[in-house]
């Protein structure tokens, strides 16, 4: 799909990457940072949004001079490499480690969609057999609105979010009513202390991840090297300032020690609202697996939405069979690649026990995807300047390859972080076999080209 003057229009599009990025995780992984560095994961999550605005920053002079869905596969393909084949490693190494952070973020989601749904109906938690199905039910309510046009997934998509934000705001003035500021002292605290606040960027950098999904449908979007600079920074700006609003609330209502003695990390804002309403308020604690609900439907649509272009951009570069990579004559979406992608995330969900592989392993694999597009910018703008390249956007980063250098180091000091951080041998362990399970389908793609 390539760069045309109709298609959706710049406030859908903010709206869908702020209703993708105020997903699962706020309400679940703000829950783990906090019991990492205290109250003093509002700053985790501040610079996770910094690092992903370098980055959407990246993306958007990238996407501006390749304007085509399925960016994150399109831009190393069309800048890394000497050869074809450095071309086609390179662009399908940034999609493989995508995809792993999409697929199994969907996956994540729609486990997290179950848990929810047991505030709700306490059947739920008594019944193996409906928190088998939930996930699989959500899985294919997001397929059945990606299905639609993009037009029209855009404005269900927005309505879901704008109820979502009223819902939060709620939420957020509840938590300044009834909070207490003594709840957030000691500002650092939790299991690691200061080095928290780092090692749980990578955690927190999920909550942002679905910014990426502009590059993806780029060649969706109205007049897209116009717009999508301005898509990406203003839902940036706008998802960072709501997160920490979240996270101001929740830590006033709710100190650290007693959400980890709960065992609440993964159910923070329930918990905390839980807490400081009661008796005849207690009812209005049901907010909070609404406001779930709705924010995991959005993360869940986009991420799948993100997902199934990559799938459709390798495909027509002939990694994944051809009939992946085509797009529906009606819908103008790649209707075949979103339901391979839809029947593997409701493969996944089966195993709610994974929960942890999978919420580590997308934690590295965002991380490294971020640090690919980052150097595809830097060695773009020598390639440029050579004269190998031509094309050049309508947006440039400001300071050459600075944002691009800092992004870079500042991934590669988190990385290392997490490493030495609670589970980190695992969750490296998991990327690697991610990383071995992509570099066996590039040999056999090779091999079958000869």
């Amino acid at each position: 799909m390539s760069s045309n003057k109709k298609g959706l229009s710049p406030k859908a599009c903010i709206m869908m990457a702020i209703g993708g990025m105020v997903g699962s995780s706020i309400f679940t992984l703000s829950g783990v940072t906090y019991g990492m560095a205290g109250s003093a994961a509002i700053v985790t999550w501040f610079l996770a949004g910094m690092i992903l605005l370098l980055y959407a920053l990246n993306v958007a002079e990238l996407a501006t001079t390749f304007p085509k869905s399925g960016g994150v596969y399109v831009y190393p393909h069309e800048v890394l490499g000497k050869t074809q084949k450095g071309k086609d490693f390179a662009g399908w190494i940034a999609a493989w480690f995508w995809l792993n952070t999409s697929i199994f973020g969907t996956t994540f989601s729609a486990i997290c969609v179950s848990t929810y749904m047991e505030s709700f109906f306490p059947a739920v938690s008594e019944s193996r057999l409906l928190r088998m199905l939930i996930p699989l039910l959500w899985i294919f309510l997001t397929w059945f609105l990606n299905a639609r046009s993009a037009d029209a997934f855009g404005k269900i998509h927005n309505k879901i979010t704008m109820t979502l934000l009223c819902v939060l705001g709620i939420y957020v003035i509840l938590g300044i009513i009834n909070g207490d500021g003594a709840n957030m002292r000691p500002f650092v605290s939790g299991s690691m202390g200061s080095a928290g606040i780092i090692a749980g960027i990578p955690l927190a950098m999920l909550g942002y991840g679905a910014i990426i999904a502009v590059a993806s449908f780029g060649g969706e979007i109205e007049n897209p090297k116009k717009n999508i600079p301005r898509i990406i920074v203003t839902a940036i700006i706008c998802t960072v300032t709501v997160n920490c609003l979240i996270l101001f609330s929740t830590f006033r209502m709710a100190p650290v020690g007693e959400l980890v003695a709960a065992d609440a990390q993964y159910y923070p804002l329930a918990f905390a609202l839980g807490r400081v309403m009661t008796g005849k308020w207690g009812w209005v604690v049901s907010i909070v697996p609404l406001a779930a609900l709705l924010a995991l439907t959005g993360n869940m649509s986009i991420l799948i939405m993100d997902a199934s272009r990559t799938v459709m951009a390798t495909a027509q570069s002939g990694f994944l069979p051809a009939k992946l990579g085509e797009i529906h004559p009606r819908k103008n979406t790649p209707i075949a690649a979103l339901s391979v992608v839809a029947v593997i995330c409701g493969f996944l969900s089966l195993r709610p026990d994974w929960i942890n592989i999978i919420i580590n392993a997308g934690s590295i694999c965002s991380a490294v995807t971020v640090a690919i597009i980052s150097v595809t910018l830097m060695v773009l703008r020598k390639k440029q300047k050579t004269g190998v390249i031509a094309e050049k956007g309508e947006f440039r980063v400001p300071g050459g390859i600075l944002m691009p250098s800092v992004t870079l180091v500042v991934i590669l000091i988190t990385l290392m972080l997490l490493y030495f951080g609670e589970g980190g041998t695992t969750a490296y362990l998991m990327a690697g076999i991610w990383f071995a399970a992509g570099l066996i389908i590039f040999a056999v793609k090779e091999r079958i080209k000869k």
